[in-house]
């Protein structure tokens, strides 16, 4: 591709989709980025398809922008766990492909260390997206294989930190823990808040609830307590479900409302029906982000049960439409969810103390302006030129 002068070449590597089909905290990121990039920005993906030649470029429109995309790797569900990692495996065939690519005059973006291992002799700049606290391996709650192999994380990943010409890391005490271990690159390090994008998540004064209600098959009666997030893990649903059963016996006719999807889906109905709330629990499955914006705007109030986070995009996104947030305490929530103020916190993992403090919220809510208030730094139009300027010196930087 020919550049004009001045331009810059954003090239990332990531197992994501053509058709941003994906779900996850990192897709929703990179679908940002894209979206919103300056218009002296060039964007390359090498990413994964289902239905477009591998090992070469096409040119698609992604998240409403027209980029090029290079994929490696055919999945037919990039949404369903393998005994392979997907991200092991996008890495093993970007090894064998990475000579069709041109990774001249870019700079390259890595949200994962196994492509950056693979692409570790490419003498280009480079930048690294780190999603959370790098303790989290020690959570018994964490999905990554690294969990089980720590040591050789830690032996390894010295050599990929001083490729990178920035880390960006989603979680201040990950920054900080980063900054310790590596002195002598602790300026490539910078705390990236997450955004959430305005245009989608506002309160919408106009919007008819019974509408969206009969859309879904919510009954228009008692509180609307809404989950949006992966069925996996890390978002414990289990001790959404045993909180809601404690809350329901408060709110006889609160309906709790989970969208999303993940490999424990059929486990969690499994709880659901033990604990009789088959009539109070509807699985809406994945939604369009205005559709969850929707459903945020017709909710009493968002509740996140993870057992750990770096910073949750659907806390700022409920916020922001002026919906409380009740959430465990991981991660960077504790910057924008305040008692009193936007919702409540719990420091332990007990169900009963999840659900009286959504019991509290619920029934003495803060207001929609306070909610919004405590969001408003962290909007994309706030957050995300910040981070092209940031792009944009480490393009005129010299190594």
């Amino acid at each position: 591709m020919k550049k004009r002068m001045g331009e810059i070449t954003l090239l990332t590597i990531y197992p994501i989709d053509d058709k941003g089909e994906k779900i996850g905290g990192i897709e929703e990121i990179i679908r940002s980025l894209v979206k919103y990039a300056p218009s002296d920005f060039n964007i390359e993906i090498v990413g994964i398809t289902d239905n477009i030649k591998v090992g070469k470029w096409h040119n698609i429109t992604f998240n409403g922008k027209r980029i090029r995309f290079f994929p490696v790797l055919k999945v037919v569900d990039p949404n369903r766990a393998s005994i392979i990692p997907l991200t092991l495996r996008f890495s093993l065939v970007l090894f064998c492909l990475k000579d069709r690519i041109d990774f001249r005059d870019r700079i390259i973006i890595f949200h994962r260390l196994e492509p950056a291992y693979v692409l570790k002799n490419i003498e280009e700049k480079k930048i690294l997206f780190v999603h959370g606290n790098i303790k989290n391996f020690q959570n018994r709650y964490c999905e990554s294989r690294w969990r089980n192999f720590p040591k050789i994380y830690f032996l390894i990943e010295p050599f990929f930190i001083k490729d990178m010409k920035k880390i960006f890391v989603v979680s201040e005490e990950g920054t900080e823990y980063y900054k310790d271990r590596y002195p002598e690159y602790s300026d490539r390090f910078e705390f990236l808040p997450t955004w959430y994008d305005p245009k989608t998540f506002y309160k919408m004064e106009d919007i008819d609830k019974e509408r969206i209600l009969g859309h879904y098959g919510i009954p228009d009666k008692g509180p609307i307590i809404l989950f949006v997030g992966r069925l996996e893990l890390p978002k414990d649903p289990f001790l959404l479900i045993e909180s809601f059963y404690l809350i329901n016996r408060t709110y006889e006719d609160a309906f709790l409302v989970l969208v999303g999807e993940g490999r424990l889906k059929n486990k969690v109905i499994q709880k659901v029906k033990e604990l009789g709330l088959l009539k109070r629990v509807i699985f809406l499955g994945k939604k369009t982000p205005f559709e969850v914006s929707q459903l945020i705007n017709i909710s009493n109030l968002m509740i996140l049960s993870s057992a750990f986070e770096g910073m949750p995009r659907i806390a700022l996104e409920s916020l922001a439409c002026g919906l409380p947030v009740v959430a465990t305490n991981v991660g960077e929530i504790h910057l924008i969810v305040k008692d009193g103020v936007s919702g409540k916190l719990v420091s332990s993992r007990d169900p009963s103390d999840l659900a009286k403090a959504a019991i509290e919220v619920i029934s003495s809510p803060p207001s929609v302006f306070s909610c919004k208030k405590i969001v408003s730094h962290y909007s994309q139009t706030k957050v995300l030129p910040h981070l092209y300027n940031k792009i944009k010196e480490i393009q005129g930087d010299e190594f």
